[in-house]
């Protein structure tokens, strides 16, 4: 009898260790194999392991509470962080309590879209965001366009940019170059929270720029300009033109002038230099001519390229500045109303253009 039960015990507790095991593997599966509908779970602070099972069975996340109950407190060595997790019914005991213990918490920051446009200015690009955070932080002072620019124009933030990015350079710190960033801020659709701070948007920006870029890095460097030529070049491409052909027939008569000491005379750059936006309703001003601004190429004293970017311009442009066309003009006419481009290879070439289209 007594060998009996020396057989039979062990056995049993086998059995029983076995059926304990696929109870507690069974009772902390998966609930589903298909809802993976998004649960938003909460840990509070001070909540028990036996009062998150609790909680977790009340969420429908475990199947059987008994045997998360079991299995919880036989791991101890998770620590169950207090915060909001994203989880679903698809997922394991096992694989809810290591998202609990690598604190992979749910971000319920919102997302929302901030669209900056080629061609405009950094001064635009500063009311957008004075107009996201107005909007979505309600600040209790209204955030001015003017505090945008006076914050990411400070010298020393400046400077810390200038070390963190390859293509931002002294060149920015020309004391008459009105915004260190200007022609810098890669223009996109981007997404960003709506607790994002004005430095967050701004480096997102120019982490963009350095993307788009890093391929360019060779070209930029065999074109014997420096990036912030390339880029002051590639604004008044922006502003002169808008299909591929002609930005690339622009950015040819921009360096063939350049080569033979002949001054831009470029509108763009004056309505730049006096701080005005072109626009069919603001007419070009002669007294503009004489601006000292070195932005204004029609000033006859400013040869070569405007200090800087007068506008954050697009792939296309910076392309452009990049590879000029294989072409011999040295005038061109931009219709301000239609958008279209006329070259001209000589001066008597661009008044018959001028004379074709009734601009005396």
């Amino acid at each position: 009898m007594k060998k009996m039960l020396l057989i039979i015990i062990p056995i049993t507790l086998v059995l029983f260790f076995i059926a304990a095991l696929t109870f507690i593997k069974l009772g902390t599966g998966a609930v589903s194999k298909k809802n993976d509908k998004e649960i938003i779970f909460e840990i509070h602070a001070g909540d028990s392991r036996n009062t998150i099972v609790k909680n977790l069975k009340t969420a429908g996340l475990v199947k059987n509470k008994l045997a998360a109950t079991i299995y919880i407190n036989l791991h101890r060595g998770y620590n169950l962080q207090a915060a909001k997790y994203s989880l679903n019914r698809t997922m394991t005991l096992k694989e809810i309590l290591t998202k609990f213990d690598k604190g992979e918490k749910y971000d319920d920051r919102v997302a929302v879209s901030l669209k900056f446009v080629p061609g405009k200015r950094l001064v635009d690009y500063a009311q957008t965001i004075a107009d996201f955070k107005n909007k979505y932080q309600d600040p209790v002072v209204k955030v001015t366009k003017e505090d945008i620019i006076n914050e990411i124009n400070d010298s020393e933030y400046i400077k810390t940019l200038i070390n963190k990015y390859w293509f931002l350079t002294d060149e920015v710190l020309n004391s008459e170059i009105y915004y260190a960033l200007e022609g810098y801020l890669q223009p996109e659709t981007y997404q960003f929270y709506t607790t994002a701070t004005t430095k967050d948007i701004i480096e997102r920006m120019l982490n963009a720029t350095d993307k788009k870029l890093k391929p360019l890095e060779s070209d930029i460097k065999n074109s014997g300009h420096s990036v912030h030529e390339i880029l002051s070049a590639a604004a008044v491409i922006e502003k002169e033109a808008n299909s591929d052909e002609d930005r690339a027939k622009v950015a040819q008569v921009i360096y063939k002038r350049i080569s033979i000491g002949m001054n831009l005379g470029m509108d763009v750059t004056a309505y730049y230099a006096a701080k005005v936006e072109q626009t069919i309703d603001n007419p070009y001003m002669y007294a503009w001519n004489f601006l000292p601004s070195k932005y204004n190429t029609r000033n006859k004293d400013n040869l070569g390229l405007p200090v800087g970017p007068i506008c954050n311009p697009s792939l296309s442009s910076i392309k452009a500045a990049l590879h000029p066309s294989d072409t011999n003009y040295l005038y061109f006419y931009a219709d301000i109303n239609t958008g279209k481009v006329y070259f001209a290879e000589d001066y008597n070439g661009f008044i018959q253009i001028q004379k074709n289209l009734g601009d005396k």
